[in-house]
């Protein structure tokens, strides 16, 4: 961090007073006697590693942990989870590493390597990213047990293994969107920890709760110092507080971290756009011209903005630079639906559907499909498509 500006994570920086308040201490993996006796005696007994985890995974369904689970704004450790039976991936995959662990596991998180997908809130892109847990054992593993999907009230609870003999493991992830084929890194219990923190921020954030959401983005940083996406969040929180030159000098760091950042990128153009980066910006304006996902980013926002024609026209750039991402076809037919284009909807949506990677994605793709068909035909009657009368046929 020699270059990174450090002194911006003190409170002088945006309150101008010192304000000594400390992170919470949260222990994520912390497992109390409940969990305990979850896992004691019938799951660590279970001799095979691998049929300990499909063990732990059947007993959790039986006891109902994945009936409408899911919350994507809800972070909480592993035992809140376990009590309360809801929670985002994060919150799961905290869950299911403890459980696991607690019944002779070697569970560790796994970054998953998915295309970035973006949200917007409050006018503000997020990033979000995908985590899971992977479980590694000996050479017992088959590679004819190589991938089981459950589905689960349209959620995914997705096992996945390698394809190759060097590492034998196992991954289990919980989530609404099908992350199989997407591969997945090995990161730390810190660099976890430190998106539980991030998210815990973005909560605060919400709630107008500035101390406690900057005390929370600190930590984060700390956790995971070289992580681009937790100095965009400072980033962020500079320029909410009207401190521009504050974000735009953490944006910068953010790029040298991750030089193709879409939201640290979108600040520096924006610093640009006000004369503030001078003959950097036309080569901003390229990389961002260039960059499929910031466009898409920028679509989302827009569409939240009830922008639906310039979310339009970013979402076909988008689909130009990467012409078989069924997320970015999906997303226009969506934006077609609500301009009451059905016509063109259902042509873009179709080709969604040849290139979505997954058989629950292709089910949800067609289920709208069927729904944008029922719209023609009580909009659009005289665009239906009617089998051609031959000439000769045709009475006279």
């Amino acid at each position: 961090m020699r270059s990174a500006p450090v002194h911006l994570l003190e409170h002088t920086a945006f309150l101008g007073y010192d304000a000594s308040d400390e992170a919470p201490s949260i222990q994520p993996l912390f497992t109390d006697t409940r969990m305990q006796n979850f896992v004691v005696p019938d799951i660590n007994e279970v001799k095979s590693r691998r049929y300990r985890v499909h063990a732990l995974m059947n007993k959790l369904a039986e006891h109902g942990y994945y009936d409408d689970y899911y919350d994507a704004g809800l972070t909480l450790s592993a035992s809140q989870a376990f009590t309360l039976k809801r929670g985002n991936c994060l919150s799961y995959t905290h869950m299911f590493i403890a459980l696991a662990r607690e019944a002779g596991l070697d569970a560790r998180y796994e970054l998953v390597g998915a295309p970035p997908l973006y949200s917007v809130t409050d006018g503000i892109l997020e990033h979000q990213v995908h985590i899971r847990s992977r479980v590694l054992w000996p050479n017992e593993f088959s590679r004819s047990d190589s991938n089981h999907i459950w589905p689960t009230h349209g959620i995914a609870r997705t096992l996945s293994a390698p394809r190759v003999n060097l590492e034998r493991y196992i991954s289990v992830d919980f989530n609404e969107r099908n992350m199989r084929g997407y591969e997945g890194t090995i990161v730390s219990d810190d660099f976890a920890l430190s998106l539980h923190f991030a998210n815990n921020a973005v909560e605060y954030w919400k709630r107008r709760d500035e101390s406690k959401a900057f005390i929370h983005i600190v930590e984060s940083i700390r956790l995971a110092p070289r992580y681009a996406d937790h100095w965009v969040n400072l980033a962020t929180f500079y320029a909410r507080r009207g401190l521009s030159n504050e974000a735009l000098l953490i944006n910068r760091y953010a790029l040298s971290l991750d030089p193709h950042h879409v939201v640290a990128l979108a600040g520096v153009i924006q610093a640009a756009a006000r004369g503030e980066m001078g003959r950097a910006k036309t080569r901003l304006q390229r990389l961002r011209n260039n960059n499929a996902h910031y466009q898409f980013a920028l679509a989302q926002r827009a569409t939240s903005n009830q922008d639906l024609l310039s979310a339009l026209r970013y979402v076909e750039r988008s689909i130009a630079l990467k012409k078989r991402n069924h997320e970015f076809l999906a997303f226009k037919a969506d934006v077609l639906t609500s301009l009451h284009r059905y016509s063109e909807a259902r042509e873009t949506l179709k080709r969604a559907i040849l290139h979505a990677k997954g058989e629950p994605t292709r089910e949800e793709y067609e289920s709208r499909l069927n729904e944008i068909e029922r719209q023609i035909v009580v909009n659009e009657p005289d665009k239906q498509t009617e089998p051609e009368i031959p000439p000769e046929l045709t009475a006279r």
